[in-house]
């Protein structure tokens, strides 16, 4: 793992279940335009940030591509995608 310098946008929300740890993403991009899944997005973990990259938006060459979340070194197990912790953070679609 390596550290991040990058400022984060806010810090991770987490959800404990049955199965464990979930980290929460948000399902929106930065620029509010796309929704993220894991199969539009892309999620890299360092020791005290994940990083979450909408891949529509990279391909676009947008600055603001990815979500940088502090994770404090907390590990999850699993991810899901959710709005609802990151209302305060979310940007619409125009």
């Amino acid at each position: 793992m390596t550290t991040s310098a990058t400022t984060p946008h806010a810090t991770a929300r987490y959800r404990t279940t049955a199965h464990g740890t979930q980290v929460v993403i948000p399902t929106r991009c930065r620029r509010g335009q796309h929704t993220l899944s894991a199969e539009t997005s892309r999620i890299r973990e360092t020791d005290d940030q994940l990083h979450v990259t909408c891949l529509a938006c990279l391909a676009n060459a947008e600055t603001d591509h990815t979500w940088s979340l502090a994770t404090h070194g907390r590990k999850a197990i699993s991810a899901e995608f959710d709005d609802q912790p990151y209302h305060d953070i979310i940007r619409t679609a125009r």
